[in-house]
């Protein structure tokens, strides 16, 4: 029903539950978009204008519209679905722990250790996900051949600034999303000028 949502973020809540909530003003309307805590922290600031890919979930009385970083990321969060058991929620939780490409990775490499890393998701359903999906993976993979690349971001000079944040004590995850957002904003292909746009991203002061 809905393809995205181009409007301003009018803003961003932070929830103890399995997803993160943005509220987009499209046109004078409030709408209310459930994401993860990876596409909250990269898709802008309060007040900047996003285009948010976005799928429509309709449970009995409940609509629940979900937004996502990328198309690639929406498509894997639709495919997940048609697994044995994962509704929108659970498939919300994978896209949200891993990057598009990481996770269809793991499902081709049967990496179920990698996959039970989600919350939420067991041996089990895991399991599930890997037998159901591997055939299927291996043409959303080959259609987004360069996802990983633009995810990884610039080369050499991120995997040093990963080192660098890293070994200040930043997660895998906020590292990514932090690189991620300085793709976005268009800043410099130099280690400097990403470790202090990732610092001030990450909520470190930094002195100007």
């Amino acid at each position: 029903m809905f393809a995205y949502l181009r409007g301003v973020i009018e803003s961003k809540e932070l929830t103890a539950g399995s997803s993160d909530r943005v509220v987009i003003d499209v046109a004078g309307f409030g709408i209310e978009v459930q994401v993860s805590r990876r596409t909250l922290l990269t898709i802008g600031q309060l007040n900047e204008e996003v285009r948010l890919p976005v799928a429509l979930a309709i449970r009995e009385n409940d609509w629940t519209i979900f937004g996502f970083a990328s198309v690639a990321e929406k498509e894997l969060f639709a495919l997940l679905q048609s697994v044995t058991g994962i509704g929108p929620k659970l498939a919300l939780a994978l896209v949200g722990t891993f990057s598009p490409a990481d996770l269809a990775q793991a499902i081709i490499d049967e990496d179920q250790k990698m996959i039970t890393q989600a919350p939420g998701v067991g041996a089990k359903v895991a399991q599930r996900i890997i037998l159901e999906l591997k055939s299927r993976i291996e043409d959303w993979q080959e259609k987004h051949a360069a996802v990983k690349a633009a995810e990884d971001g610039i080369g050499l000079i991120s995997e040093e600034v990963r080192s660098i944040l890293s070994g200040l004590g930043y997660t895998p995850t906020e590292v990514s999303m932090a690189l991620s957002e300085a793709r976005n904003a268009n800043i410099g292909e130099d280690v400097e000028s990403l470790v202090r746009y990732s610092l001030k991203s990450l909520g470190s002061p930094v002195s100007s």
